[in-house]
């Protein structure tokens, strides 16, 4: 059985940003409340009976990324992460809801990292997509607009603008040339060199898991294209489709030949029963996907710039697993003008953040790096300038990411665990 802990009402079970991240918790009795950042939307708020929480910062070991505090007087059950996961690998229905919880708070925290532009043509539908082959074929990159348009004609064979995408999708097909032939290997795909697996807002009901090779997983926001993640032998993507009814909300790309093992929908229960160290790989792969997406928005809700530097750079120690109570020397591969483009810093802002970067002792720069002496003291510099920020600036609240309209994450019900089946 597992360790039962209590707590007394206001006390602190764990605090954001705590590295000690090695357990998970289910609510037994009382309440729990989650705590994050000022200006972070928060995806569950209140916990009661059966509730599981912790998961995601112990899947990945990664440090917490909110604080959980007793709201009333509570119990709760206490699982190592390998508990955890044995109890889950045994339980394909929890694990379902587990990773459609994961799926759709990814969703929506990818969605909140860019924004949909006019030269996008919009956020979804048939516009979007024309929007995104537009972008393409002025990047001199046919195949990847044929591939646009071609998602286009499938979804919206009807659509207002369906004629159009016709005839730019001929046009292009023109200049693309033959598309090269679906390789198989067992029962790998084989992807070649910069051939697009899938697109934004094209429907799929498959995840993958990369056998060999790397893949790009991009975001297009005219006039921007954001790297999200490159994945490597092991990672899984495409898993937010497959968890959920709506369409594709990044683009991948190989990048080089990749060999990809694709799962359906309809196989994931099955694989699960057949397979149960998949479900241990697939929930590290998003919580792991999920933190790194949580971090990243993070660094974007304080409304002063340097604090969005000094952040953005204990993000990049965290990144590389550095224990930010160490006091000795790392260097990063980040250039002055890179931590000021990663961080947001306006033009106008430019000169004085990088004066107030250049003066602290705690860091040296040199072309395309930066020495952090002790990233102890630099969090310590985070944390005075992330108070400094919500003290000095209440107008923060209106600058706070809203998170979409709707119902976010899953009803509390789906997550409960009956306290008989606490391992």
């Amino acid at each position: 059985m597992a360790e039962s802990k209590s707590f007394r009402k206001d006390a602190l079970i764990y605090i954001e940003s705590d590295e000690e991240s090695e357990e998970v918790f289910v609510v037994e009795s009382g309440q729990v409340a989650l705590r994050g950042t000022p200006g972070m939307p928060m995806f569950r708020q209140s916990l009661g009976a059966g509730d599981i929480f912790g998961f995601t910062s112990c899947l990945c070991r990664r440090p917490r990324m909110e604080t959980a505090v007793a709201r009333t007087d509570c119990t709760c059950a206490v699982l190592t992460r390998d508990r955890f996961l044995e109890s889950v690998q045994s339980n394909p229905e929890l694990a379902s809801r587990i990773i459609s919880y994961f799926a759709q708070e990814l969703r929506a925290y990818d969605n909140l990292m860019t924004a949909p532009t006019a030269d996008s043509g919009g956020g979804e539908g048939e516009e979007y997509l024309l929007g995104l082959g537009g972008y393409f074929a002025r990047r001199g990159r046919a195949r990847h607009a044929v591939h646009a348009y071609e998602v286009c004609l499938a979804r919206f064979p009807d659509g207002a603008r369906a004629a159009e995408a016709g005839t730019r999708l001929q046009e292009l097909r023109r200049k693309a040339g033959e598309p090269p032939k679906m390789e198989t290997r067992g029962m790998c795909r084989v992807y070649t060199d910069g051939q697009m697996i899938f697109c934004e807002q094209e429907t799929g009901n498959e995840l993958y898991v990369i056998k060999t090779g790397k893949v790009e997983i991009l975001k297009i926001a005219p006039p921007e294209e954001i790297l999200l993640s490159i994945l490597r032998e092991g990672d899984i993507f495409g898993e937010l489709s497959i968890v959920s009814a709506s369409p594709r909300n990044a683009t991948a790309v190989s990048a080089g030949e990749s060999e990809l093992l694709p799962v359906s929908r309809e196989s994931l229960p099955v694989l699960f029963q057949k397979s149960p160290a998949i479900v241990g790989r697939i929930l590290t792969a998003l919580s792991q996907r999920l933190w790194f997406t949580f971090i990243r928005l993070r660094a974007k809700a304080y409304a002063n710039p340097l604090t969005r530097a000094y952040v953005l750079l204990e993000n990049k120690l965290l990144e590389q697993r550095i224990s930010l109570s160490s006091s000795r020397p790392i260097i990063l591969s980040l250039g002055i003008g890179e931590i000021m483009g990663m961080a947001g810093v306006p033009a106008d802002q430019f000169d004085p953040v990088k004066n107030e970067l250049a003066a602290d002792a705690n860091l040296s720069f040199q072309f395309r790096q930066v020495t952090v002496e002790s990233p102890n003291a630099l969090e310590s510099r985070a944390r005075y300038l992330r108070t400094r920020d919500h003290l000095e600036l209440p107008e923060l609240r209106a600058h706070k990411v809203k998170p979409p309209a709707g119902k976010i994450g899953l009803d509390q019900s789906e997550m409960r665990v009956p306290r008989e089946k606490i391992p």
